[in-house]
């Protein structure tokens, strides 16, 4: 797509400068959210005048950028303002009362997706057999799959963007609210477990990023319950028999991917070289 070629790199840009404000601590809530909303307003203000000024090729190069880049884009702004509406709106008290607002919070967008069962398995699953309805500006998709109506800038919207837009950034908040849930059961945990005992613990110390790829290598390689253990029941094993908060596995596991200054498998090779080095230094002895 030799118009967005730009708009991808200045996307990566804008996910790195977000991440970033995020981690500070120095803002406040109100703070994070007016920055990050400014850098994504001015993001999507460039994007909107290249795709308005400069024709698509074909509709094919129009259907891929209504419905798989533009989503990407503005699903960052609908993230940031559900996200700022959730945290701002958090109540004060017991860690019960926040457990059952998160979870007030997760039936609302469990109900989402379900009011929109049928684009969301669209979504989902890659379909196309209606992309020339959904994702061409001058589509028209059906009254019954679309019975919202929203004031859309009919430039540069189509019918089907803003909703995959709103599915895209809903899965980030669940994910999200489902790591927050966890942090609580966690410190739950931690309130109950009995004191003294025979059972001693020791905290990770190591990068939790680490911890994150012994995670999934012990879960590829199917060494606990003869494979049958998921990878949520061996990360939440992880963190309890350290006591660290993971997060979201997923999201740390991405960062490991893409990694290029070194190994993806860093620590992995650590323990073997480690081994190793040990197993030379015995037979020494």
């Amino acid at each position: 797509m030799r118009k967005n070629n730009n708009a991808k790199q200045e996307f990566r840009d804008l996910r790195l400068r977000l991440k970033a404000i995020a981690a500070r601590d120095d803002f406040s809530l109100l703070g994070r959210f007016n920055e990050s909303i400014s850098l994504i307003n001015v993001f999507l203000s460039a994007v909107r005048e290249r795709v308005t000024t400069v024709a698509f090729k074909d509709q094919l190069e129009e259907v891929y950028f209504f419905k798989f880049e533009k989503p990407e884009y503005y699903a960052l702004k609908i993230y940031e303002v559900s996200l700022f509406g959730i945290l701002n709106q958090r109540p004060v008290g017991t860690d019960e009362m926040l457990r059952d607002y998160y979870l007030e919070e997760l039936t609302f967008i469990s109900r989402f997706f379900k009011q929109y069962a049928f684009l969301y398995e669209y979504y989902r699953s890659g379909f196309t057999q209606m992309d020339e309805l959904l994702f061409l500006r001058e589509g028209m998709a059906p009254d019954v799959l679309l019975p919202e109506f929203w004031e859309l800038d009919p430039e540069f919207s189509t019918p089907g963007d803003y909703l995959f837009s709103k599915f895209i950034a809903y899965e980030r908040l669940r994910d999200f609210i489902l790591g927050e849930l966890r942090v609580l059961e966690l410190r739950a945990a931690a309130v109950v477990a009995p004191v003294g005992g025979d059972k001693k613990w020791a905290d990770w110390t190591g990068e939790v990023v680490n911890l994150v790829e012994l995670g999934y290598a012990l879960y590829t390689s199917r060494q606990i319950g003869d494979g049958k253990v998921s990878l949520a029941e061996i990360f939440r094993w992880l963190e309890e028999s350290f006591r660290v908060e993971v997060g979201i596995p997923a999201n740390r596991f991405r960062e490991i991917k893409r990694r290029k200054r070194i190994s993806r498998t860093h620590f992995t090779d650590l323990l073997r070289e480690n081994l190793l080095k040990y197993m030379d230094n015995d037979l020494d002895d």
